[in-house]
């Protein structure tokens, strides 16, 4: 016997793959609907957020407190990578990095991925449509050919009961037969209800809420670590440029021994300790020099760019605005605002979600099926015909052995959900208060290092005065200048501190907004 299919059968085959399309346009569709997905949940999970977080308290100031610096003003929209600037300024960075970031590119993507995963959750509990057609020709020898055309259509959906309705439909040309047929599986125990027949759904749903959060806490920490490096490189820019100074002072003060050797104001010592703070000075210089350009090719692969890349950085202050916040209103905001503190809490209605769930696992299965069929190829002077069914299948519980360890692991599950809640409060109240603690002492440093520098200048402006009088021997005027140079690089560093402290303390309280360049509010 010989199968062909007949020019009929190829049209039709043609009419049904006409829809088909191509790879490119399926990942177009997914990019479509995920990214409206994405782009609705993130509104209804972050878009608000400004207006219910909880702003803390401001503290009284402190009267011996550093006076907070003016904020810079804006620069311009960053350039495009192919454009990179001579010199990169911290929000340029900040956009560069959340464009070409490795890190940064593979997170988005991981929330792509969940939200491409709840896409296929939303699939699975919708409507399940099915469609085949198949079109024949038989032939046996000495008999006509017989041509044929079966086709199937079916449809289910999962019940928010927890039962499956089903329809289906089947057609044949050569009995001009067609059959239609509907069937209800529904369970009354195990099984039953929306909770329980949906937790894959509401799984998904909420894992995409908490990936959502998750990957706006690593915007605000990837931020953070951006102008951290930014910062590290401007404080080394800044002990570099005194370092140098250092250096030339170093060389002036030699030739100026040498000199004053030569008329007989110095001795041989004297030329000898400035010579050698001359080479120390010169190392220190090398080594700072060596250390800057590796994190600064750190810095560049961490904006996402080659390290052939040529540019420096802008030298500037970072932000100096000293903290004034109420320790008890503090950790109030904190526990109402913080994004991981939700999403722990949402973590312990899983938990007790899924004891639900397995306590329903424990009960026997008790399950209603209802089917009812039409059949128009057999009946009586061509009239169709209905038949019906109906079950009720009942378990007996013999065993339970599964379905208990299930329920005792969820009740663990529940206990251990709950005291990671319990960890995260305490764990949260001690950071607040050492952090306020650190950044009030930080604060209180710079204060003392500013009165030092000041100290300082003045100090070796008075030892520059004694030594041209004679009064004071060169090693006094080397330590002193010394000192004034470790006191400036010493406050670069404190204030350093400080900004990124801030910062990430903003980041605890659940006050720290970050927009899609990477710039904080």
């Amino acid at each position: 016997m010989n199968r062909n299919i007949t020019g009929s059968g190829i049209a039709l085959l043609a009419l049904f793959a006409a829809p088909a399309c191509t790879s490119a346009w399926y990942a177009a569709s997914a990019d479509r609907e995920v990214g409206a997905l994405l782009r609705t949940r993130t509104d209804e999970v972050l878009g608000d957020r400004e207006s219910w977080v909880i702003q803390p308290e401001t503290a009284a100031a402190r009267s011996d407190a550093p006076a907070a610096e003016p904020p810079a003003e804006s620069p311009p929209a960053a350039a495009e990578f192919s454009d990179i600037p001579d010199e990169v300024d911290l929000e340029t960075a900040l956009r560069t990095a959340v464009q070409l970031n490795r890190d940064y590119l593979d997170r988005e993507e991981a929330l792509y991925l969940q939200g491409l995963g709840t896409t296929r959750a939303n699939f699975d509990f919708g409507p399940q449509l099915a469609a085949s057609i198949n079109p024949f020709a038989s032939k046996i020898e000495k008999s006509p050919t017989v041509d044929d055309l079966q086709a199937n259509v079916s449809a289910s959906q999962i019940l928010p009961t927890g039962g499956n309705l089903s329809v289906t439909s089947n057609y044949t040309t050569d009995n001009q037969g067609r059959t239609l047929g509907l069937g209800l599986a529904q369970p009354l125990l195990r099984g039953f209800g929306y909770e329980v027949s949906h937790e894959a759904l509401t799984q998904a749903q909420r894992s995409l809420i908490y990936e959502i959060r998750s990957f706006e806490l690593f915007r605000q920490d990837f931020s953070i670590g951006i102008a951290q490096r930014y910062f590290d490189l401007v404080t080394q820019k800044r002990t570099l440029e005194n370092d140098q100074a250092n250096v030339d002072q170093a060389t002036f003060d030699r030739e100026k021994a040498e000199a004053l050797f030569k008329v007989g104001r110095n001795d041989q010592q004297d030329i000898f300790r400035a010579r050698r703070r001359e080479i120390e000075t010169d190392d220190q210089l090398i080594d700072a020099r060596t250390r800057y350009r590796r994190n600064l090719d750190d810095f560049k692969i961490a904006m996402g760019i080659p390290t052939s890349v040529d540019f420096d950085i802008v030298d500037t202050d970072p932000p100096f605005e000293p903290i004034r916040i109420d320790l008890e209103s503090a950790i109030v905001a904190a526990k109402h605002n913080r994004l991981d503190l939700l999403t722990q809490r949402d973590l312990v209605d899983d938990a007790q979600r899924a004891v639900r769930i397995a306590d329903n696992g424990l009960l026997p299965d008790l399950n209603l099926n209802l089917d009812t069929d039409f059949d128009d190829s057999g009946g009586r002077n061509g009239a169709g015909l209905w038949s019906g069914s109906a079950n009720l299948m009942v378990e007996i519980p013999l065993q339970r052995t599964p379905e208990r360890n299930n329920y005792r692991t969820a009740l663990i599950n529940l206990a251990q959900t709950q005291r990671r809640l319990s960890l995260l409060l305490d764990q949260l109240e001690l950071d607040i208060r050492d952090q306020l603690r650190q950044l009030d002492s930080l604060e209180k440093r710079i204060f003392l290092q500013r009165e030092q520098i000041a100290q300082q200048q003045r100090a070796v402006t008075v030892s520059e005065f004694q030594y041209e009088r004679g009064d004071l021997e060169n090693r006094d005027l080397l330590e002193a200048r010394q000192s004034l140079v470790d006191a400036q690089n010493s406050l670069i560093q404190l204030q350093t501190d400080h900004f990124i402290r801030r910062l990430t303390l903003l980041r605890n309280l659940g006050v720290l907004f970050v927009n899609e360049n990477g710039e904080w509010q």
